[in-house]
């Protein structure tokens, strides 16, 4: 009996390991992971649309960036772009809720509420139509428009897909490399501040500076020229045409060390009821700012001059 005893002892750690694995659903197969609509490579890309009844957005690369063709013309943000068709390519065939449905209008798909289209260099397009919500909070009937199935979607991951114009365009009317500045000038409303750097060859953040003939630490001068350049717009540019800038209330002239030499860009920008339209000197577009804001970056200026 005692040479039986390291047998049944082995059996019982066996049956109880096996029972621990069964709990656990170690000898379950893994559930196969929801499929993308969309796979490809964002440099394949030539264009994106956004396309419902109340907004048309359409962007074509160009070899210099991305340029908008619906509504209009806009500046655009190449990061935008790009996030975009990633975005698409993360949403996934949650849920098959009928492989080949008699009748698209039972989902709202025969008019899709939205299409997402991408035209890759080929010529080839996809598009991801999306119809009615489910009965189910929070999702939506969903299919490809060469494909007959349709299936159920996040709404979470379609509503980072769901672009107007402005969330495409470059809303950063105001742009420079901190370290490389040597003078910032801004004048508002008939007062003005010249911000200057005392120690050229210092990174912003190190070196001293004068606000006026007050002196400045790093961490003070990069807080103001961070609060330019921090400066968004909420509305889709206008051109300088449409908009102009010259001779308003706001004008900005900042210098920088250009591998020696002097560089200096110039804002300018003119009250317009609630607004500060802006443009860079020489530039193409205009960009809507609201006084508060620009008040705001004015009186921080202000402040640190006392």
């Amino acid at each position: 009996m005692k040479r039986l005893w390291p047998t049944l002892l082995l059996v019982l750690v066996c049956a109880g390991g096996f029972w621990f694995a069964s709990s656990k659903n170690f000898f379950r197969e893994a559930e196969p992971k929801p499929q993308a609509f969309v796979t490809v490579k964002a440099e394949e890309v030539q264009s994106l649309s956004v396309e419902s009844a109340d907004n048309q957005v359409a962007l074509q690369r160009k070899d210099s960036g991305w340029e908008m063709t619906k509504p209009g013309p806009a500046p655009v943000s190449a990061n935008q772009a790009e996030s975009w068709i990633s975005s698409l390519g993360l949403v996934t065939q949650e849920k098959l809720v009928e492989e080949h449905p008699a009748n698209l209008a039972t989902y709202g798909l025969d008019k899709p509420l939205q299409t997402y289209r991408i035209t890759l260099k080929d010529g080839t397009s996809k598009a991801l139509l999306v119809g009615q919500p489910l009965p189910i909070q929070g999702y939506s009937y969903a299919k490809l428009e060469d494909a007959p199935g349709v299936y159920q979607v996040s709404d979470q991951s379609l509503g980072l897909l769901n672009h107007t114009p402005v969330d495409f365009i470059d809303a950063q009317p105001i742009a420079f490399d901190a370290d490389k500045v040597q003078s910032a000038k801004l004048v508002w409303k008939g007062q003005t501040w010249l911000l200057t750097k005392s120690e050229k060859d210092k990174p912003a953040a190190d070196a001293k500076w004068k606000l006026g003939d007050k002196e400045l630490t790093g961490a003070d001068a990069s807080g103001l020229l961070n609060g330019l350049t921090f400066l968004r717009t909420s509305q889709l540019t206008k051109s300088v045409a449409e908009a102009p800038t010259a001779g308003g209330e706001l004008s900005l002239e900042v210098t920088l060390d250009d591998n020696g030499s002097a560089k200096t860009q110039q804002y300018e920008g003119k009250l317009s009821d609630t607004l500060v339209w802006l443009s860079q000197q020489g530039g193409a577009w205009a960009y809507a700012l609201t006084s508060e804001d620009v008040q705001k970056t004015a009186d921080d200026f202000a402040a640190k001059s006392k």
